[in-house]
């Protein structure tokens, strides 16, 4: 991912802000967290983990939570509001989705939310690559998909070969949002075990699937 887009943006954001907005996270309830503890994940990560809400409230939840961020700024941020809710921020850290540096099968499950789709589609590809490569065999990973808003598709940008937006102008400049459709997202998964597909995707698109088993890949 670029980094260095995403550092830009999130360093201009109000850590008390933030703050303000994870409060709507903590103990957060959700039918994708329920289906995460009934199997049996305790260790998960918060992948591409943004200013830290999914981090908080899986914490809150009672999970053993890891976070990264491309954004040495989100990753403070995200560290900042654990700890201002008593959880540890040690585990988080800056890396890249693309390459985490977390050793093979650490997880017992992942959550990569509002992450895929701003990525262009072959990257998007290579980072479930390496959701899966992190993740045991027969483990968790869970992927949200933003759905674009008017706004999204009003902004100055350039629609790329695999059909990608592109910001040209303004604070998005250079951010990418693929704009997944069902039909598209499922095409994305094809080959996962779908443990969970949200039903009624009216703001997003939540899909929980298993990670195959070693040797059982999924050719990406």
């Amino acid at each position: 991912m670029n980094g260095n887009l995403w550092e830009e943006l999130w360093s201009q954001e109000d850590g008390n802000a933030l703050l303000t907005y994870l409060e709507r996270f903590y103990r957060l309830k959700s039918h994708a967290i329920d289906l995460l503890k009934e199997k049996g994940v305790v260790r998960v990560c918060d992948a591409a983990c943004g200013y830290g809400g999914f981090s908080l409230a899986l914490a809150s939840n009672g999970f053993e939570v890891y976070s990264f961020d491309v954004a040495p700024s989100a990753a403070g941020f995200t560290r900042m509001g654990l700890e201002h809710y008593g959880f540890d921020g040690s585990r988080v850290k800056t890396a890249d989705i693309l390459a985490t540096g977390y050793p093979d099968g650490f997880f017992d499950g992942v959550v990569a939310n509002s992450v895929l789709d701003h990525m262009c589609v072959a990257d998007a590809k290579r980072a479930l690559t390496e959701l899966c490569r992190i993740t045991k065999p027969g483990g968790l990973i869970w992927v949200a998909l933003d759905r674009p808003e008017e706004d999204d598709r009003s902004l100055p940008h350039e629609i790329l070969d695999d059909g990608s937006i592109r910001y040209t102008a303004g604070n998005r400049r250079g951010m990418l949002l693929h704009p997944y459709d069902r039909s598209e997202a499922l095409r994305l998964l094809e080959g996962f075990e779908l443990v969970y597909v949200q039903p009624d995707p009216q703001e997003e698109q939540v899909f929980l699937f298993r990670n195959p088993p070693r040797g059982g890949q999924v050719d990406r």
